[in-house]
């Protein structure tokens, strides 16, 4: 498996757990900003798009 793949499902992870957890705005958004940049990552690879891989994330919070 390509280690970019890895990373952008390690920033998605630490995305989505901080986003469950956290309360404070400003946390909320470095973790959306975090699974954003995950859905980047996999989006210059995969045909499916920044909007639907971040789509895919978010159902998946």
């Amino acid at each position: 498996m390509a280690i970019w793949l890895n990373w952008a499902g390690e920033l998605q992870a630490v995305a989505q757990t901080g986003l469950a957890f956290s309360k404070d705005a400003y946390d909320r958004e470095r973790y959306d900003a975090i699974r954003a940049l995950a859905a980047h990552i996999l989006a210059e690879h995969f045909p499916a798009g920044f909007s639907r891989i971040e789509e895919l994330f978010m159902q998946r919070a």
